[in-house]
């Protein structure tokens, strides 16, 4: 049975893709996702509606809830090592176009909430040493708690290797506030380091070369869109998320502006959509595809002609246009300004 909810608990919430971690668990163990929903008493429509947040402490208890079903006392470690950017929404996607270790430490201290805003990321230099606090927002100072805190380290070690392509990362050493549990061969084969438990914070520590640590993936481009949404998705935060397919629809389109742009049948194969199905979605959400492309298009113009170190030439083939005369008339008409006079105003 799942406990009632406190009423001070209810401002903190999680978004419905991060709550998908728990069902990929379920389907590993063959267990209905449908029954597991019910048990819980949420919707079995849930992630027909991605764009949803669902309650932290309803979160918080049916990860306890699983732990308890399948007899798994370190449930945080197993979860934090099945997660993956998508998991994150549109941050994770974000997190993917960063340039360097560096830039991901920045944006998780001010977009993590988009995935799940009962915690933050807090980010100390000591000496040769960065450290990442991961720290209760709960009232009254109450810990997250020690399912919750294992599933956030070993998340972030999880991701970190993931975003660098890198399986041979380790911190210098990670740190746990509850108790060291009875078997700890989990833990030592995730985080490879040395470990402290009972510990005053929940913390990783890592050596301060790892910030400059590239990202194969980096595009800077795309993040620049990126992160224009994710500000737009902390205001509304607390009443609906942006869906995370649109994230990789955005994504698909930006890239695809060097190369001759994309039809709507390639851009539905991009996001895993039939042609039906991404007409359907965009309906519901009251979007045109060309003009969709536009906005796009519109939204990054804006922020290369910001950038006084690309020329108007470059700005116009990274987004597409045949010639800079065609990018001009378009900028003026997004605008009310050519790109000369935006850039003179806004620099």
């Amino acid at each position: 049975m799942m406990q009632d909810i406190d009423p001070v608990q209810k401002k903190y919430s999680v978004a419905v893709h991060y709550m998908r971690l728990l069902f990929d668990y379920l389907q590993r163990k063959n267990y209905p996702v449908s029954q597991f929903l019910a048990e819980i008493n949420l919707a079995p429509d849930l992630f027909d509606r991605p764009n949803d947040r669902v309650d932290f402490q309803t979160f918080n208890q049916a990860c306890h809830l699983l732990q308890d079903k399948f007899k798994q006392p370190n449930l945080g470690i197993t979860l934090g090592q099945l997660v993956t950017t998508g998991h994150l929404g549109p941050h994770g996607f974000a997190l993917m176009t960063c340039a360097n270790a560096r830039e991901v430490m920045q944006q998780n201290i001010h977009y993590s909430a988009l995935t799940i805003d009962a915690g933050s990321n807090i980010f100390e230099r000591h000496g040769k040493e960065y450290i990442r606090y991961w720290k209760s927002n709960l009232s009254g100072d109450q810990p997250l708690g020690k399912l919750q805190d294992e599933l956030h380290q070993a998340s972030y070690v999880t991701l970190s290797r993931q975003l660098f392509n890198r399986q041979d990362l380790s911190p210098l050493w990670v740190s746990f506030q509850h108790e060291q549990p009875e078997d700890i061969s989990e833990y030592n084969a995730l985080f490879r380091c040395p470990l402290i438990f009972n510990a005053k914070d929940t913390a990783i520590g890592f050596h301060e070369d790892f910030l400059d640590y590239p990202l194969p993936s980096s595009n800077e481009s795309v993040h620049l869109v990126m992160s224009d949404l994710r500000q737009q998705l902390l205001k509304q935060l607390g009443n609906h998320l942006e869906p995370s397919w649109l994230a990789v629809a955005r994504k698909a389109i930006i890239e695809s502006f060097q190369l001759g742009g994309l039809t709507f049948d390639e851009l539905a194969q991009q996001t895993d959509f039939t042609v039906d199905e991404l007409k359907t979605e965009m309906l519901r959400h009251h979007l045109n595809f060309r003009h969709f492309v536009d906005e796009i298009r519109q939204s990054l113009a804006m922020s290369y002609v910001r950038n006084p170190q690309l020329s108007l030439v470059e700005i116009a083939f990274l987004l597409g246009f045949s010639e800079q005369s065609a990018f001009q008339r378009a900028f003026k008409r997004w605008t009310g300004k050519t790109p000369k006079e935006y850039r003179s105003f806004n620099t």
